[in-house]
């Protein structure tokens, strides 16, 4: 009930009490003063009348304590229902952002499924190019399996701890030589020649057991790739006497 309200009730509650005290007929009055012991209806009726206010002001009084316990139980019922529709909205809000992240999430995951799929099948042909280059290389020029096995034990002696493109351009030197007029004209040969690479005489050549790092490196350099630019030395250091440093990669520098 409103304020406006409230006061229109109790004004109606009032005035209806104190019209009944008022228009109480004069027998009445009468009687009421001689129950009280006086003959004086004036001042019996001031006496109707004060208690008529009374019991008015306390009618009031009760119906405004009434519309105030009703106005804060409904805004109490009100906050209630408020709080509620607020942590409703709040846990919908928090599942529609969970399946959201969800989805986010799934759709991420097969995206990077799918990439990685590519990537493997990408590598797979890769790998299928270079093996099919290999071969050909390898039937066009002749090699022989012992050479092959050599080539892939000196690279794993000389530059089994560095990247693979290291163990590449140790191939490259190799394979450069055998092409080279001032150098002897086999693999085998090139590996054994006196003084050539450290690894035949101190006995790590024998010893060596290629890796599968260094037999595709050694595949690499014999399909075509030289990634030395015809590099015909390599060791150690940054120079040389007067050879011509073409890169350093690892460890080793590589010279023409």
């Amino acid at each position: 009930m409103s304020l406006l309200k409230q006061k229109h009730y109790a004004t109606r509650v009032f005035g209806g009490c104190l019209a009944l005290a008022i228009s109480m007929s004069t027998v009445g009055v009468t009687a009421y003063a001689e129950e009280i012991g006086t003959e004086n209806t004036a001042s019996a009726v001031a006496d109707v009348q004060a208690d008529a206010l009374e019991d008015a002001q306390q009618a009031v009084a009760q119906a405004q304590a009434e519309a105030e316990a009703k106005r804060l139980a409904a805004e109490e019922e009100a906050a209630r229902a408020k709080a509620e529709a607020e942590k409703k909205a709040q846990e919908i809000k928090a599942e529609a952002e969970r399946k959201k992240a969800e989805e986010e999430a799934r759709i991420k995951a097969e995206e990077e499924a799918r990439k990685q799929e590519e990537a493997r099948k990408q590598a797979e042909e890769e790998a299928k190019k270079q093996q099919e280059a290999f071969e050909n290389a390898l039937s066009s020029s002749g090699m022989s399996d012992a050479d092959f096995n050599a080539l892939c034990k000196i690279v794993q002696a000389e530059a089994g701890h560095e990247p693979t493109d290291g163990k590449v351009m140790v191939a490259n030197v190799v394979l450069n030589r055998v092409r080279s007029p001032y150098f002897a004209n086999s693999i085998s040969a090139v590996i054994a020649s006196p003084g050539q690479f450290g690894p035949v005489s101190n006995g790590r050549f024998a010893a060596a057991v290629p890796s599968a790092d260094t037999v595709n490196a050694v595949k690499t350099a014999i399909a075509g790739t030289d990634l030395s630019n015809g590099a015909l030395y390599f060791h150690r250091g940054s120079s040389w006497g007067n050879k011509t440093l073409i890169k350093t990669v690892g460890s080793h520098s590589f010279f023409a």
